[in-house]
């Protein structure tokens, strides 16, 4: 697969992006013995805030939801349009970069949904911090202009900061679940 160089790159987001789900991340704070769950925009915000870097150990986290296939996937219409509308063209390369650990599960998902993965750069970064999957788009497709579609707006100042890196124009359209 050959990707223009120089050309407007399109970054999508999976879960809460393009995929509506029913999956949690289920957090045990095993300081005061309590379970919560975040849905992937709150864990996003919620790893932003560093408690979980500031207390290591303290937090047991079951990512089991977002594993495979999404559970009860739902397309979020508006932005699998626009990313069907903008894989029918050659000049912009678009990318999935995910959060999650594994590609299998969303990979399906696109095909289930008649999205031409073919098209496609597929990414996972299996962390909430996606600056390094963003730095490899970047290198290897060395575009002028970057627009990221994110539910998260952390995920969206980290694709910021490294076009600002590059200087790679930056846009980016915050999509609200």
């Amino acid at each position: 697969m050959k990707f223009p160089k120089g050309k407007h790159v399109h970054i999508f987001d999976f879960d809460e992006t393009l995929c509506r789900s029913n999956g949690v991340v289920e957090i045990t704070d095993k300081r005061f013995d309590r379970t919560f769950r975040l849905t992937a925009t709150e864990y996003s915000d919620w790893r932003e805030k560093k408690e979980y870097e500031s207390f290591p150990g303290r937090f047991d986290m079951d990512f089991s939801d977002f594993t495979g296939y999404p559970l009860n996937g739902v397309a979020i219409k508006g932005t699998v349009t626009l990313l069907k509308i903008l894989l029918l063209s050659s000049e912009d390369p678009c990318v999935l970069v995910t959060g999650r650990d594994e590609l299998s599960g969303p990979r399906a998902w696109l095909l289930n949904n008649e999205i031409d993965v073919d098209k496609m750069i597929l990414m996972c970064s299996g962390n909430p911090n996606k600056r390094m999957a963003y730095e490899s788009v970047i290198n290897t497709l060395q575009p002028l202009e970057i627009t990221v579609y994110e539910d998260s707006l952390p995920a969206i100042k980290q694709c910021e900061g490294v076009c600002k890196k590059y200087g790679v124009r930056f846009h980016s359209r915050l999509i609200v679940p």
